[in-house]
């Protein structure tokens, strides 16, 4: 990929999209590699692959944070844990799963820690990083790691997004974050799905932009397991996904 409208494309015609790669997900830097890449032990110097090119005249560090900040793309770590680009396409399959994972959070699923954070972020509509530290009272060098372990766990259950401020002040790289329903505006939408139903409906949506996935790795894939992998019965039963050998395969995928 050369151009920022062919990346658009590219995410909104695959779903869902690493931003690095390393999974079975197509890879965001692969696609404008035009090869595949993988973050490895080589640390900084293999991001030397890719940290210097540019897309439509600009470095590909500010084309990625322009996908994060815009309208019909949301950046998340829901899959594996890792930043994926979602299109607006599959917001309302997510929606009844953070109104979910919101209820489990109120049952105490979260850590009194990550509940703070979240009523912060929330009660702010929309706070950078270093504020949110602030406000919490959680600046100290020691209390850094377990702050940043929590901002992962609510990404990952999709409760908050962040996307990186476009104009950092002393230099400084950090997110603003907003709930989920205030990033997206999953207010102003209205799913008619079940929690059940958009498990399903996500993981059939995952496993078209992966093509092919092993069987055994799907349960890692999300932070609901059990709820994906009771999807996975009913997708293969239902004839929407096939079993090939240890693979998962949509079904559109084999009968072409």
């Amino acid at each position: 990929m050369k151009t920022k409208a062919e990346i658009v494309r590219f995410i909104h015609d695959r779903g869902l999209v690493s931003c690095l790669g390393g999974n079975e997900l197509p890879s965001f830097i692969s696609a404008v590699l035009g090869k595949p890449w993988k973050p490895s032990a080589k640390g900084f110097k293999g991001w030397l692959d890719w940290w210097s090119l540019k897309i439509s005249g600009e470095r590909l560090q500010k084309v990625s944070g322009e996908m994060e900040r815009s309208d019909d793309i949301v950046a998340t770590r829901i899959f594996r844990n890792s930043k994926t680009f979602f299109s607006e396409k599959l917001w309302e399959l997510i929606d009844p799963i953070v109104k979910h994972e919101r209820e489990l959070a109120e049952e105490q699923a979260l850590s009194s820690l990550e509940l703070r954070i979240l009523e912060t972020i929330r009660s702010a509509e929309s706070i950078r990083t270093d504020r949110l530290k602030s406000v919490l009272n959680l600046e100290a060098r020691e209390k850094t790691s377990t702050f940043h372990r929590c901002l992962v766990n609510l990404e990952s259950r999709a409760l908050i997004v962040g996307a990186e401020d476009p104009n950092p002040e002393r230099h400084l790289h950090a997110n603003i974050w907003q709930t989920w329903e205030h990033g997206t505006g999953a207010a102003r939408r209205r799913s008619h799905l079940s929690y059940e139903e958009s498990v399903a409906k996500l993981l059939e949506a995952t496993l078209d932009a992966c093509v092919l996935a092993r069987d055994d790795q799907i349960r890692k894939w999300f932070k609901w397991s059990k709820a994906t992998l009771s999807a996975r019965e009913e997708l293969v039963e239902s004839g929407r996904v096939l079993v090939v050998g240890s693979y998962l395969v949509p079904s559109r995928v084999r009968q072409a």
